[in-house]
């Protein structure tokens, strides 16, 4: 691994060690407040909000802008060869995929019931390796899409960077708000959207690359 391939390892490194006690803390102290103020907001405005922010992130939607990446990078590198372009649209449909391939398999491993669970009949917590949607909330996968897109997109526009934060924030907190997910979901959504982000950018645009 070369320098700057510890330093993205020093970065996810750093990331997990702040995200990790983030979210014992909220597992433990905050999702169960938030989520039963949540649910009293359920006969409010808020939640056809929340529902059409959420929709910005939705799974076919973002999937269908990961393939539309994919296909441009590929031609772009076919007839121009794989220069600068075509590596940054491969390198945003990578990000986005590696997100929720990942999300879908923790998804799968941790089976944490969703906040619903918790209302119908007072489940809450982790059943592991549940195959149930109902029990695929941590974590987040609208979080991990809309934050996998952001931080790549900020990657490439920077310019641009607080706009694309902004709207990824605001679809993790209409996950809650919605009551689909807890904060704790939600902040493990955005770890996973920067780690696939930082070693898929490492992978594909690092320096040491030649571009043209």
């Amino acid at each position: 691994m070369n320098e700057q391939g510890k330093k993205v390892f020093m970065k996810t490194f750093l990331a997990a060690v702040i995200t990790l006690p983030l979210i014992i803390a909220a597992y433990l102290y905050i999702d169960l407040p938030v989520a039963v103020a949540a649910h009293n907001l359920k006969d409010t405005f808020a939640i056809p909000v929340g529902k059409f922010i959420s929709s910005l992130a939705e799974h076919h939607f973002i999937q269908s802008v990961s393939l539309a990446a994919f296909l441009f990078g590929a031609t772009d590198a076919l007839i121009n060869g794989f220069g600068l372009r075509a590596r940054a649209a491969l390198f945003l449909g990578l990000s986005i995929c590696i997100a929720m391939f990942i999300g879908e398999e923790l998804k799968w491993f941790f089976g944490r019931c969703r906040p619903p669970m918790y209302f119908e009949d007072g489940s809450y917590g982790f059943t592991w390796f549940s195959g149930k949607g109902l029990k695929h909330s941590f974590p987040s996968g609208h979080t991990l899409r809309a934050f996998s897109t952001a931080f790549a997109l900020c990657a490439l526009l920077p310019k641009y960077r607080k706009a694309f934060l902004a709207i990824a924030v605001l679809i993790g907190i209409s996950r809650v708000v919605v009551g689909r997910h807890y904060p704790s979901d939600v902040i493990f959504g955005v770890f996973i959207g920067y780690a696939s982000v930082i070693w898929t950018h490492w992978f594909l645009m690092r320096e040491n690359r030649n571009t043209r």
